[in-house]
């Protein structure tokens, strides 16, 4: 799973903090070894092997052991930082987008703006590239597992070919999700005329939704809630609300059963073009 890396901690105090942790792991892991070696050398003492080959190989096995302990305890807590930072990054975006339009006159900020056009606005591109997924709320519902993956959401704007015709169809949005090994798509015309799903031209606080299927299901929707609801954030932010039905289909476990909730995922802009 790629980990979003903060700049949230000053470069000057990292030197400070990195070697506390480091030296306090350190000791951690001498502890263990210790503690393994001495357990395994007690469980040998009537083998018949060398001692010198013995104690090589209770040291070895120690280590492992200890390696294994570590990355049990550690490894979670690294990546909830990790996903923590995402989560404050994506608060950020969306306190600033609040105050933002509590200060300025809210027509000029766009929460009535659709994308039909193609102007020049500040969210027409992006579907050129791809928004990568965080969810803390996941990690924690599972259990903190350290093998967790989340996924992708991709948007792409369709346009029909240009015709005389004034009955022609105006744009419209497909949506491609892929959560863990899971892959799910949407398209705007498909809920027509019942509810219209339009990409927005400016920051908006308000959440859009479209219902989703998955692409190999024969254009069926599922019998569980699928409904994905957006709220498009601006600097390369998303807030993404998942039916808690719908990542139990996907990721199992300890989410089976619930419904009638919503987990929280924040997304981060990936552009097509970037190295």
């Amino acid at each position: 799973m790629a980990l979003l890396k903060s700049n949230a901690v000053c470069r000057d105090a990292r030197p400070a903090l990195d070697s506390s942790s480091l030296g306090r792991v350190m000791r951690e892991f001498d502890e263990l070894v210790k503690s393994f070696e001495t357990g395994l050398l007690r469980s040998l003492e009537d083998t018949a092997q060398p001692k010198t080959a013995r104690r090589e190989h209770v040291r070895r096995e120690a280590c492992r052991l200890a390696i294994s302990d570590l990355s049990n305890k550690y490894t979670p807590q690294y990546i909830r930082r990790s996903l923590h930072a995402a989560e404050s990054e994506g608060k950020r975006v969306e306190d600033q987008l609040h105050h933002l339009s509590l200060s300025v006159d809210h027509d000029d900020h766009g929460d009535h703006g659709d994308a039909d056009g193609e102007g020049d606005d500040e969210l027409s591109s992006l579907h050129n590239g791809y928004f990568r997924l965080y969810s803390t709320e996941l990690f924690d519902l599972l259990g903190q597992p350290t093998d967790l993956r989340f996924g992708t959401l991709r948007f792409h704007k369709h346009r029909e070919t240009p015709s005389p015709s004034p009955s022609s169809s105006p744009p419209w949005v497909t949506v491609e999700l892929a959560l863990h090994d899971a892959f799910f798509v949407a398209d705007s015309k498909e809920t027509l005329p019942y509810h219209t799903f339009r990409l927005p031209t400016a920051p908006s606080l308000q959440n859009r939704g479209i219902l989703s299927r998955k692409p190999d299901d024969n254009g069926l929707f599922p019998d569980f809630d699928s409904w994905l609801l957006f709220t498009f954030l601006g600097n390369g932010c998303i807030k993404l609300e998942v039916p808690i039905e719908m990542c139990a289909h996907i990721y199992g476990g300890r989410l089976r059963g619930r419904e009638d909730e919503e987990v929280l995922f924040w997304g981060f802009f990936v552009d097509d073009d970037a190295q």
